[in-house]
């Protein structure tokens, strides 16, 4: 399998691919993505995250907990609580339309248009109404219904969870990114790769609840090894997307977190799990800029 869904779910976008494009938690036992970072900074954490969890099963690990109480506040993808984020939804749907005089049909061709119209009508969606998103949209519709029927919301998420406490506890949220920047991102990709995602969207849709749940199992385990099969087998196959939507951003990220003040106070770093994992991911990268970088897992440390 692809995994291409995975995208959705532990890479990238937290707040603006959660937001509809049609009109406090207990701890786990589980490891979950978990690390703590020194440097020239002092001490930060840096977790991965789910940006949407099912709603019977939205526990955080123990170490995700840990990492929060102990941060003075939290620095996620994206602003969760900026008004730039919450708008997100109503920019993100202008951004998917096609231009008024380019037809979906024409760009997919009749093979696959029928193949969309299909999963279009059994999403419970109108193909006329849908055929005016870009493909990229399309897969993204189609992947949040599959995400809806499986029970899996961004209201669950990590992210979310974390955005409703920080608001009580009255930590601080800030952004490696804005919402625009990520829609941008999306709405900028190369025409055939968009087709490629939607095919391979259409190919996995079949397959989300055996995905999700076994995404979600090697998440909550902290499997290091099941999570890279998972998340980037889907992007071996498209350099193009894998470049941009990771690569790229975690080498911008880096620098952003070494142009930190030096008498920082302790943060969270929350970003999607895909963005921790392999030899690309923020850990690693971290770790050849001259960080020490450490995984928690699930008992507390001595002097935290």
């Amino acid at each position: 399998m692809k995994r291409l869904l995975a995208l959705w779910l532990g890479c990238t976008l937290c707040a603006v691919a959660a937001v509809p494009l049609w009109a406090a938690a207990a701890s786990s036992n589980g490891a979950g993505l978990v690390y703590q970072v020194e440097g020239p900074n002092g001490r930060f954490y840096l977790a991965g995250s789910m940006h949407l969890l099912h709603a019977e099963r939205a526990s955080l690990p123990a170490p995700l907990e840990r990492a929060y109480r102990n941060s003075a506040s939290i620095v996620m993808e994206i602003d969760t609580d900026d008004g730039d984020a919450q708008d997100a939804g109503a920019r993100l749907l202008e951004a998917a339309q096609l231009a008024p005089d380019t037809s979906l049909q024409a760009l997919l061709g009749e093979a696959r248009w029928n193949t969309v119209r299909s999963a279009l009508a059994e999403a419970g969606f109108d193909a006329e109404r849908a055929s005016r998103f870009e493909p990229w949209g399309l897969a993204l519709l189609l992947t949040q219904a599959g995400f809806a029927r499986q029970g899996y919301t961004s209201a669950a998420g990590v992210e979310q969870q974390l955005t409703e406490r920080a608001r009580r506890d009255g930590k601080p949220i800030s952004g490696l990114e804005t919402a625009a920047m990520q829609i941008a991102l999306l709405d900028g990709l190369d025409m055939n790769v968009q087709r490629q995602m939607l095919d391979l969207t259409l190919e996995e849709v079949q397959e989300m609840p055996q995905m999700l749940d076994e995404l979600d199992d090697a998440w909550r385990a902290g499997d290091l090894q099941r999570l890279e099969a998972l998340l980037l087998e889907g992007y071996r196959q498209m350099p193009e997307l894998y470049t941009a939507l990771l690569v790229e951003r975690n080498r911008r990220w880096v620098s952003q977190i070494r142009a930190w003040p030096t008498t920082s106070p302790p943060r969270l770093v929350l970003v999607g799990a895909l963005h921790v994992v392999g030899e690309q991911g923020l850990p690693a990268l971290l770790q050849r800029a001259g960080y020490t970088v450490q995984r928690l897992t699930g008992g507390p440390k001595v002097g935290e």
